[in-house]
């Protein structure tokens, strides 16, 4: 996007695609900062939801990290607790809500598939271990 093009019409920054997603949307999602401030100072509504989900920006942010492995903290320590609390019914939800957990680090860099093991938990340890969608 030219910077230009959007200081001339700054109605392109309210407009939204088939899924109600607005330019700063998808610029939160390719991860393109400079763009996504840019578009801020120009007036873009920063926690515009789109019609799909009702996520905002951040939210595209999110899941654009997300599909490369990164998670918020706290969906790790989520993880962590459970592992620690020998919690099956939690890990299982956090696997099938997060699948790419299994392949994660705790804070200190130990993978989540091995506390699992340290549990001493065969119903533990097999979560880590599936690698299709688990069923409530």
């Amino acid at each position: 996007m030219h910077k230009t093009l959007v200081s001339q019409h700054l109605e392109l920054l309210h407009q939204r695609d088939e899924r109600g997603a607005t330019v700063l949307h998808h610029a939160a999602f390719a991860g393109h900062r400079v763009i996504a401030e840019f578009l801020i100072h120009q007036g873009a509504e920063i926690n515009a939801r789109d019609s799909e989900f009702g996520a905002t920006p951040a939210g595209w942010a999110i899941e654009y990290l997300r599909e490369m492995g990164g998670f918020l903290a706290i969906e790790l320590d989520d993880l962590a607790f459970a592992i620690e609390r020998g919690d099956a019914i939690w890990i299982a939800r956090l696997l099938r809500r997060f699948p790419a957990l299994r392949r994660a680090n705790n804070s200190e860099g130990t993978p989540f598939s091995r506390l699992a093991e340290q549990t001493g938990d065969p119903q533990i340890t097999r979560l880590f271990r599936l690698t299709e969608h688990i069923g409530e």
